[in-house]
C-alpha cells in the first residue's frame, strides 16, 4: 500500500466521528491527501435504515450480522483502493469494534472466537492500522453527549451496563495492539484533538509529498 491507515476507536459517544473529521480537514489544509471512511456512510443512513426496516432485520439475527459485514467489507475495499492511491486514510472503527460487538452482542456472540477471527480475516483482509487512537470516555460522558445530539435512550441503566461490558472488551484487546494510543477523552475536546493530530502528523509524515 502507498498511503497509511488511521484507525478511530471509542464507545459510541466518544467523539469518533468529530475527530475524524477535524483530523480530515486539517491533514487537507496541511496538503495530505486525507479521506475520511466509515462502515455506514453518513450520506447513505437512509438506505441503510430503509433495508433493516423493508427487510425488518432483527439486530440479533444472522441475516442482519451478514448484512452488516457487506457494509464492513465494503468499508474495508473502499480504504484499500484510496491507500493504494496514496492516500491517508481516516476509519472510524477498524476491526478492534469488530471483535468488541460481535463478541458480546447479537448473532455472532452465541460462535465460537475461531469462526469470529475467520470472519474479521475475511472481512479486513489483513488490513491494519499505521497508526490507531482510542478515545477513552467515562460512560457518563459518552451518554450525556448522545443525548446532547439527539440519541433516544430508553433506559440509562441498561445502557450503562452495556457500555461497561464494551469498555472492558476494549481495553482486553488493547493489551496485546501494537501502534495503538489510548486518549482520555474526558479532557477538554481541543486539548483530545489537538493531541491526536499532532500524533497524526508523526505517522503521515512517512508519506512523500
Amino acid at each position: 500500500m502507498n498511503g497509511i491507515l488511521i484507525a478511530i476507536e471509542g464507545v459510541s459517544g466518544s467523539g469518533k466521528s468529530t475527530l475524524g473529521k477535524y483530523i480530515e480537514r486539517e491533514l487537507l489544509k496541511e496538503g495530505w491527501p486525507a479521506v475520511r471512511v466509515t462502515t455506514r456512510e453518513e450520506e447513505k443512513e437512509h438506505i441503510f435504515r430503509a433495508a433493516t426496516e423493508a427487510y425488518e432485520l432483527d439486530p440479533n439475527s444472522a441475516a442482519h450480522m451478514f448484512f452488516f459485514q457487506v457494509l464492513q467489507a465494503h468499508k474495508v475495499d473502499r480504504a484499500k483502493r484510496l491507500l493504494e492511491g496514496g492516500n491517508v486514510v481516516i476509519a472510524n472503527r477498524w476491526d478492534l469494534s469488530f471483535f468488541v460487538h460481535t463478541k458480546n452482542f447479537g448473532r455472532l456472540a452465541k460462535e465460537p472466537d475461531s469462526l469470529r477471527q475467520e470472519i474479521c480475516r475475511l472481512a479486513f483482509d489483513g488490513l491494519t492500522p499505521e497508526f490507531g487512537v482510542y478515545l477513552d470516555v467515562s460512560i457518563e460522558k459518552a451518554l450525556d453527549r448522545r443525548l446532547w445530539r439527539g440519541d433516544v435512550i430508553n433506559d440509562i441503566e441498561e445502557e450503562k451496563r452495556l457500555y461497561g461490558i464494551v469498555k472492558a472488551s476494549y481495553k482486553l484487546l488493547l493489551v496485546d495492539r501494537q501502534g495503538w494510543r489510548v486518549i482520555n477523552a474526558n479532557n477538554d475536546f481541543e486539548q483530545v484533538r489537538q493531541m491526536v493530530l499532532e500524533l497524526v502528523r508523526k505517522t503521515v509524515e512517512q508519506l512523500p509529498r
